[in-house]
């Protein structure tokens, strides 16, 4: 399911504008994203995606890019597949920053059992933790009025991009 969801979101990049990703030297999953430009953030288009979500030797390594501004912060909630029907407590969340068209976040799931590492990505105005930079808050609005872009959705009044994902525990 990780790869569908990985090719599909790539897809959509691709046919938002973005070039498909490049490999990095030596790496056939790693891949270079785009810097956004200051054009995109007037127009208020907004995407991101998550590049890649692997674990070795216990910890997960969560890649992605995204044509918002520098300083943009992405929130993200991870669990282990059993939480959600009691059978482990493993969870985090926290935020990401966005730089130079990129983000990247790492943590230890060395304790977590066997299973999968559901992760959720989330772009909106008003998140948990820290708020967002003043030059995206004018960007795109209080509660995200003026973002647009292929994976907007509206919840309550306010417009908001999730990516989600899996990595396998083993």
């Amino acid at each position: 399911m990780y790869r569908y969801i990985l090719t599909l979101t790539c897809g959509l990049a691709v046919a938002c504008g973005g070039g498909a990703p490049e490999p990095a030297a030596g790496s056939e999953s790693a891949t270079v994203a785009e810097a956004p430009t200051v054009a995109d953030a007037e127009r208020g288009g907004a995407d991101f995606l998550m590049d890649s979500a692997v674990i070795e030797d216990g910890v997960l390594y969560l890649e992605g890019s995204g044509s918002l501004p520098d300083g943009t912060l992405i929130s993200y909630e991870i669990k282990h597949d059993g939480f959600d029907v009691g059978d482990y407590d493993g969870y985090e969340t926290g935020q990401i920053e966005l730089a130079g068209g990129a983000f990247s976040f790492e943590m230890s799931v060395e304790d977590w059992p066997l299973g999968q590492a559901l992760i959720s990505l989330t772009f909106e105005m008003q998140p948990s933790g820290d708020p967002q930079p003043a030059a995206v808050v004018e960007a795109y609005g209080q509660s995200g009025e003026n973002l647009t872009g292929p994976n907007i959705v509206e919840f309550g009044g306010r417009k908001m991009i999730t990516v989600t994902g899996e990595a396998e525990i083993s």
